[in-house]
């Protein structure tokens, strides 16, 4: 697969993975794909921990699980994400941006036949739903994604290591810069090798939630985790995406 395919064939995979670990000599060729990305002054910021044994998945699964149900409760993150979520294969198709909000909650019974009109009205005033989740409703969706980190075949802990600080005033934005970078390598290289991506945020989204994970895996205080990913071989086709055109993000010369 030429770089081009990979760019525009990746998805985030929500779906079930294959019954299977990641094959040695695939995960070799996710971690040189990850080991020559580029980085300021070659600095290299970065540390990977790979998570294969029960223990450390039930142990990230659990603080998924924690959090989530605790996002379910905060009425920003909840306005937040509900600016992003679109309720229709055709409203995501007009607005080009956004998630489709059934790829990411199961609605509860009471809400999956409900019309257009009502769910939009719920989006609008997502945050009138902390009072449901102050009554347990985030702990469907917790144990759901927490199942999708403990079942995973593989998962992959992406820290920056603050100590590998190139010159200048800019120096972390050039850092966060080859972060990006090394983790765009990894999901690149995966989609060439047949192997589903998932980010897995929540366990990361809160400093005291972050602060468990870098004990559990004894990661230095020198360092910051970025991000998590769920990591294994897709079980069925991951769907379409969209983007802007072109003619929305690109100026010549300058911003209009």
């Amino acid at each position: 697969m030429n770089v081009f395919d990979a760019m525009m064939q990746r998805r985030s995979y929500r779906g079930a993975f294959q019954d299977r670990a990641v094959d040695v000599n695939d995960l070799d060729k996710l971690i040189e794909a990850a080991r020559w990305a580029p980085s300021p002054f070659n600095v290299q910021p970065w540390e990977l921990v790979i998570i294969q044994e029960a223990e450390g998945k039930a142990a990230l699964a659990d603080v998924t699980e924690h959090a989530v149900v605790e996002q379910f409760k905060d009425a920003k993150f909840l306005d937040d994400n509900s600016r992003w979520m679109r309720l229709t294969e055709a409203d995501l198709k007009e607005v080009r941006d956004g998630v489709l909000l059934t790829d990411h909650v199961t609605l509860p019974k009471l809400l999956q036949d409900a019309p257009e009109q009502l769910l939009q009205g719920l989006l609008k005033n997502a945050k009138s739903f902390t009072l449901l989740g102050q009554l347990g409703a985030g702990k469907i969706p917790a144990k759901e994604i927490a199942a999708q980190v403990r079942e995973a075949p593989l998962l992959m802990l992406i820290t920056m290591n603050c100590k590998r600080y190139p010159p200048g005033e800019g120096g972390t934005r050039w850092m966060w810069l080859s972060m990006g970078m090394l983790i765009q390598n990894v999901l690149l290289a995966a989609t060439a090798l047949g192997i589903g991506v998932q980010f897995v945020s929540p366990p990361l989204e809160r400093a005291a939630d972050r602060e468990q994970v870098r004990q559990l895996f004894n990661i230095p205080t020198s360092h910051e985790v970025i991000t998590l990913l769920r990591i294994g071989y897709v079980e069925e086709d991951s769907g379409s995406s969209v983007r802007l055109q072109p003619s929305e993000f690109v100026h010549f010369e300058k911003m209009m």
